[in-house]
């Protein structure tokens, strides 16, 4: 990306879980001391106030790992508010959301998700690339192709993403019962007309546990797929393929829209 790309490290202090102000005295039965009702606003208070300074602690880091790697442009910024709504105010600027696979709770969960992702990844427009601790650069990575015209149309906005560029593609397809290898064919070659170095591979077996097998097998740094579609119909065809991938894979993933 170029010099006048603009990163900007990101924190929500979401209002679910961190409201400004609490209503505590629907919860105060009749005869219960106002000094209760005193206390647990104070306590709701601290808290808040300990999580905005945990959030600036979190800011001033990246901003730190930022300049040690000499990026430019890079500013940081924290609200106040419903997290997927204070994405949705920055789509426009956005190119490409970064966002870690588990929040907190789940961090040391292999397998666990965000529990805001999935809501994330189908609001956001952008190219979303969901991140896994600890985070390795890629080398390669691996479009997870299905013949079908959406798919297709993944691969001619691949070619487009600059985070792909230079490095080695694994074009890979789990087999099933309708032949589409010249569907497959056809995008091997669009990528190579494109001047990308493309390993092309038909597998079998359960789409998800043979895509993870196939990349952890090749040392594949990066999974590549198509995000959730907005329509209920893309939804069905697409939304659990794509949370099962989130779940499954111990790399990170690009979703391209």
């Amino acid at each position: 990306m170029g010099s006048q790309t603009l990163r900007r490290p990101f924190h929500v202090l979401d209002k679910s879980e961190y409201p400004v102000t609490s209503e505590l005295s629907g919860s105060i039965g009749l005869g219960s001391r106002e000094q209760l009702l005193e206390d647990l606003t104070a306590l709701d208070e601290q808290r808040s106030k300990l999580a905005l300074k945990h959030g600036k602690y979190l800011l001033t880091d990246m901003m730190e790992r930022a300049n040690q790697q000499g990026l430019p442009n890079v500013i940081k910024q924290q609200r106040h508010g419903d997290f997927v709504e204070s994405l949705l105010d920055i789509e426009a600027e956005t190119r490409l959301l970064v966002i870690g696979k588990s929040g907190e709770t789940h961090q040391n969960q292999t397998t666990a998700i965000g529990s805001q992702l999935e809501s994330v990844i189908r609001s956001i427009k952008a190219h979303t690339l969901v991140a896994i601790k600890p985070f390795n650069e890629p080398k390669s990575f691996m479009i997870a192709f299905d013949g079908s015209d959406i798919s297709l149309k993944l691969i001619d906005k691949a070619i487009k993403t600059p985070l792909l560029n230079g490095l080695t593609c694994h074009l890979v397809m789990v087999k099933d019962d309708d032949d589409r290898t010249e569907s497959f064919h056809v995008a091997a070659k669009k990528l190579r007309a494109a001047n990308i170095d493309v390993l092309e591979k038909i597998i079998e077996g359960d789409i998800h546990s043979a895509l993870v097998h196939y990349q952890t097998h090749n040392d594949i740094g990066l999974i590549v797929m198509g995000a959730y579609g907005h329509s209920r119909v893309r939804q069905f065809f697409l939304g659990s393929n794509t949370t099962e991938m989130l779940t499954k894979s111990q790399v990170p993933l690009l979703l391209i829209r």
